[in-house]
């Protein structure tokens, strides 16, 4: 191509040490990205991360024999790893990356042989070997940058350039960090360019069109830079010679397409079996304002210099070489900005602008003629700019770790993405993780352990074995079975065999119980996962083989209650997560129907104080006291509690969104699971205070109407509901009696008020439970009979229960007990207690339901029947 004239170029003798230039910032690249120990990466490049094993090893592309270290104790959650209907798994994303890596994993197949083939440290060693591989790829796309940019300008610019592309964009933080698809796509892209930024010739156009041909295969978006490419490269090369360049681009396209098929049964491959999903759905403009300038992922927030493209059209290139290559390049990344503002453009758990990585190599490329026409002022400001791009990766190379973007994926009550905590500066990446502070590093540390024991008693299971990260006690440890959750511990023990035999003193033994009912008869594989540290990553350790015999029974007698008794204590464990709370389910409509899951305070709260009066005979204390703790750490630091806990939670996002502050949780935390430190109480209920209504009642939202989030209001947008009332009678009963009995006094006039019956009109189990609970408060509240009735026929048994225990009719309580134990609580899993519901004016219907309520009236019921002359509180 010829020079553009309005570029200064250096001369052929200094453009000489261009090549040990290049390999200096290569060396240099690689250094720094591997400075933080550790790799930042996600389910999307586990498959990646053990394909080269298994084609080096097992010589399959298939990921059957690494299939319990690749799912990471997941299990069918595994959602990185497809199940085709004869057994074989694969990955869900294409195969270059992978592929094209798998000779740079040789020495660590030569080292695992040497040192001895586990899974455990096959686990470690594909970190490791992932790390070093996307550092080694992008140093590597860094260095040829250079050559490519010396095309253009002198060797200052372009050095300058490479750094603002090697340590100011996402080069770092995501492409070097783990192999993701973007460290080859930019690769790949960079060496297209090469060959087409030089003079033509038969080797450089065979040589580019393979290039395109593997970007094309690499990731599916970028297609569309590699047709832009492919149509600058029929006029670089002549049209005549477009069999050729057909000849390099088409065999690893057919390649991606046979192995697509082969493995998926699709062309499309594993994107081809999710491919039902709504990709293109979303707003364009909130995308294109999401991309570009949002504080969270926007491409000009956090690699600023780029800022400086908006010159570009004011330096076009004299050369009609490079006029036709800068238009396909803006082609190409106009397009593929549309295509991604049309998706989710978050990008998932990852840092920054990740869908703005492959197209960086252009940006970078378009910038050489705005930067070179700079002057001293306008020079200043570009490195300046460049230098807060670097301080932002920076930030992230050392301290982001994926779970502070769970803010980010909040939803709208109606279960929508909810994009607005995308533009909020709080949840900017280097402001989460500046926050968040040093991540540890990792890579240096390898876990070790071992489960040496699975001892059944009946339907409990004690693992025992030790665990170690490195030389040290691990921060924790976890059991999965088939994925779900069996148990974690934070508590070691001395162990000296392990001690003797490894020379390491640090306590490593551990012991974790679990109960194996609900899990079918045979073979279930439980993993061990080890976390060096809080923020950290969990790490596959080891595996065992647990075989289960036999099914409960059905209920027909008083020892089928006492098995019963028992399925439904271990089905509210097994249903607990590790973190403390148990998921809600919630329908569109007032019948049990395609449940969907939700995690909130509330659910968590009533189940404590369900559980809590017979959690001493059901050896259920460590879950309640669990759940609680789960419950004091949700209370913010004005005393206020959401409904969905707090804004950056690990539900956020998935689970739940970053709801408004409410009466009714806050009431429920601070009554069942307070903070020691009371000092934030007295906060949280002048807030309450405030939204007093002038006949004593309590408002259920604690934020006025402008600054609702994740609400969808009804008719009164800030009811004041009975339970809620209930809820607050009770806390202030016992931090305020004055304040208790005034509303008690207050709730006395309006109980059969259609206007406080708003989350509840349909679902009377709750207001009916807390009667007895009031009543020992002091307030004798009697509801209309009419209130305590439910249309829905299906749930007059949890009315029924609701109102037994605590009685003494035995005959009655135990057809009870026997009906809703019958068939493995079939009735529980297929019609549990509908709790409540949103405000039935609002534009969205939603119910919610909980079969673990179900199990802990239950459990509640048959201690009543067991110790009819108990009185206990129903929580």
């Amino acid at each position: 191509m010829n020079d553009d004239a309005q570029i200064e170029v250096d001369g052929p003798e200094s453009s000489r040490g261009g090549w040990r230039t290049s390999l200096l910032i290569a060396l240099c690249c690689f250094v720094v990205y591997n400075a933080n120990l550790r790799s930042i990466s996600a389910g999307d490049t586990y498959p990646a991360r053990y394909l080269p094993f298994a084609i080096l090893q097992y010589h399959t592309v298939f990921l059957d024999p690494l299939e319990s270290v690749v799912a990471q104790g997941r299990g069918a959650g595994a959602f990185w790893m497809l199940h085709r209907p004869d057994g074989h798994k694969f990955s869900l994303y294409p195969v270059v990356t992978p592929v094209l890596v798998t000779p740079l994993y040789v020495p660590a197949i030569a080292y695992l042989h040497a040192r001895g083939w586990t899974n455990g440290r096959l686990d470690y060693v594909a970190r490791v070997m992932e790390k070093l591989s996307a550092s080694f790829v992008t140093a590597l796309s860094a260095a040829l940058l250079y050559l490519l940019l010396r095309r253009r300008a002198k060797s200052s610019i372009a050095l300058l350039l490479t750094i603002a592309y090697a340590f100011g964009t996402n080069a770092w933080v995501v492409s070097s960090q783990a192999l993701w698809q973007h460290g080859v796509a930019s690769l790949l892209l960079i060496g297209a360019l090469l060959c087409l930024t030089a003079p033509y010739s038969t080797r450089r156009a065979f040589l580019a069109s393979v290039l395109l041909g593997l970007l094309a295969g690499n990731r599916p978006p970028d297609v569309v830079l590699a047709a832009v490419l492919g149509l600058y490269a029929l006029h670089w090369a002549g049209w005549k010679r477009a069999a050729l360049l057909a000849a390099g681009a088409v065999p690893p396209i057919l390649a991606v397409l046979f192995y697509n098929l082969h493995t998926a049964g699709l062309v499309a491959g594993g994107y081809g079996v999710i491919g039902r999903a709504r990709f293109f759905s979303h707003d364009l403009l909130t995308g294109l304002a999401g991309l570009l300038i949002s504080p969270s992922r926007g491409l000009f927030v956090l690699s600023p210099f780029l800022l400086f493209l908006v010159l570009a059209w004011r330096r076009l290139p004299r050369s009609r070489d490079e006029r036709l290559l800068t238009l396909a390049m803006t082609a190409g990344v106009a397009i593929q900005i549309l295509l991604y503002a049309k998706s989710d453009w978050r990008g998932g758990m990852s840092w920054g602008s990740r869908y703005m990585a492959d197209l960086m190599p252009m940006l970078i490329w378009m910038l050489v003629p705005v930067v070179a026409s700079l002057r001293s002022l306008g020079r200043a400001i570009f490195l300046a700019a460049v230098v807060v791009s670097v301080a932002f990766e920076a930030i992230g190379a050392f301290m982001y770790a994926g779970s502070v973007d769970l803010p980010l994926y909040t939803r709208d009550r109606e279960g929508h993405h909810d994009m607005r905590a995308a533009f909020h500066w709080q949840n900017a990446p280097f402001v989460t993780s500046w926050r968040n502070g040093f991540v540890p590093p990792e890579l240096t540390i390898e876990p070790r352990g071992n489960i040496d024991a699975l001892e059944s008693a009946g339907r409990k299971v004690t693992a025992t074995g030790w665990a170690l990260a490195g030389s040290a006690t691990p921060w924790q440890i976890a059991l999965t079975v088939d994925g779900v959750a069996g148990g974690s511990t934070a508590t070691f023990t001395a162990r000296p065999d392990i001690r003797d035999a490894l020379g390491v003193a640090s306590p490593s033994g551990w012991r974790i119980e679990f109960d194996t009912t609900g899990l079918a008869p045979g073979e279930h594989l439980v993993t061990l996962m080890a976390w060096s540290s809080a923020k950290g990553e969990g790490h596959y350790v080891a595996e065992s083989k647990l075989t289960v015999h036999g099914t409960s029974t059905p209920a027909s007698s008083d020892t089928d209650l006492e098995r019963s008794f028992n399925v439904a204590v271990a089905r509210i464990r097994e249903h607990q997560n590790v973190e403390g709370y148990w998921l809600t389910a919630h329908t569109k409509q007032p019948q049990f129907r395609d449940p969907q899951p939700e995690m909130n305070t509330f659910l968590t709260a009533h189940l404590v104080g369900l559980l809590d009066p017979v959690a001493a005979k059901s050896g259920l204390e460590e879950s309640v006291q669990r759940a609680r703790r789960h419950l004091t750490s949700q209370i913010e630091s004005g005393g206020l509690v959401r409904y969905h806990g707090l804004p950056n939670g690990p539900g956020i996002g998935t689970l739940g969104c970053a709801i408004t502050p409410d009466t009714d949780d806050t009431a429920l935390v601070w009554r069942l699971a307070p903070d020691k430190d009371r000092s934030r109480l007295p906060a949280a209920l002048a807030t309450i205070e405030r939204y007093r209504t002038p006949e004593g009642l309590y408002r259920s939202w604690l934020a006025p109407r402008e600054e609702y989030q994740c609400l969808d209001p009804g008719r009164d947008p800030n009811p004041a509901d009975i339970v809620i009332q209930m809820h607050l009678l009770l806390l202030l009963s016992e931090v305020r009696p004055e304040a208790g009995r005034a509303l008690c006094a207050a709730l006395q006039p309006v109980v059969d008020d259609d206007r406080v019956w708003v989350y509840y009109r349909n679902a009377p189990l709750i207001p009916i439970l807390r009667l007895p609970d009031l009543q020992r408060a002091g307030c004798e509240l009697k509801l209309p009979e009419s209130r305590m009735r439910t249309d829905a026929s299906d749930q007059q048994i949890w009315t029924t229960v609701a109102h037994l225990i605590g009685r003494g009719d035995r005959v009655l309580t135990r057809a009870v007990l026997r009906e809703l134990a019958r068939d493995d609580f079939a009735l529980i899993r297929t019609n549990p207690p509908l709790l409540y519901h949103n405000d039935l004016t609002a534009t969205v219907s939603r119910y919610y339901w909980s079969e673990d309520v179900g199990y802990a009236l239950w459990l509640r019921l048959y201690d009543n029947y067991e110790h009819p002359h108990d009185p206990r509180s129903l929580g």
